[in-house]
């Protein structure tokens, strides 16, 4: 049983109960209704904030510029009927280039063009090197010109929906550059 399915069914189990509770009460019509609607209301409050805290890999969008602290690729699986991920931990930054939020898991679809370059990130980041990203939408060449550029090995084009996905360049940040230390005079 998935935690998705366990969770709501604890939510029906709880309402049931308080409908059972409620109906042979001797409350009010409108005292009843309330309680009814407020729990219902709870239930989609606490499913909203519970769903950043659950630790899996959020499908949103990677921020424009960020922080690659981890990247793991999970390659598609066809005797399975697994899709592939590519999951990215990263922090966003903001327009000076500070960290602006904490570490987030993001969870990418798989493309070998998108694996190849995070697996050449990744052996980066085992080499000890720090590094940025930032998405890259590729709007420099025309999308006719995208399209045959894409022409794969069984001599089809990509899907529209691959031409506007965006792509991401990964960066080695630089060092930190320090002051001039000032050698006291002895």
């Amino acid at each position: 049983m998935t935690p998705e399915i366990l969770a709501i069914s604890c939510y029906v189990l709880i309402a049931v109960l308080l409908l059972v509770c409620l109906k042979v009460s001797a409350l009010r019509r409108i005292y009843k209704i309330t309680l009814i609607v407020l729990t219902s209301g709870f239930y989609i409050i606490s499913w909203w904030a519970i769903s950043d805290l659950k630790g899996w890999a959020t499908p949103a969008n990677l921020p424009e510029t960020f922080r690659v602290h981890w990247i793991h690729i999970e390659e598609p699986n066809k005797t399975a009927r697994r899709e592939g991920h590519i999951f990215y931990w990263v922090s966003a930054k903001d327009l000076e280039g500070r960290l602006e939020t904490a570490p987030r898991a993001h969870r990418m679809p798989w493309t070998l063009e998108d694996a190849e370059a995070a697996q050449h990130a990744k052996d980066r980041l085992n080499a000890g090197e720090l590094l940025d990203g930032r998405i890259s939408y590729n709007v420099l060449g025309s999308k006719a010109e995208t399209t045959e550029a894409r022409v794969g090995d069984q001599g089809q084009g990509a899907p529209d929906n691959e031409l506007n996905r965006p792509s991401f360049e990964f960066l080695t940040v630089a060092p930190p550059s320090l002051p001039d230390k000032k050698v006291p005079i002895q």
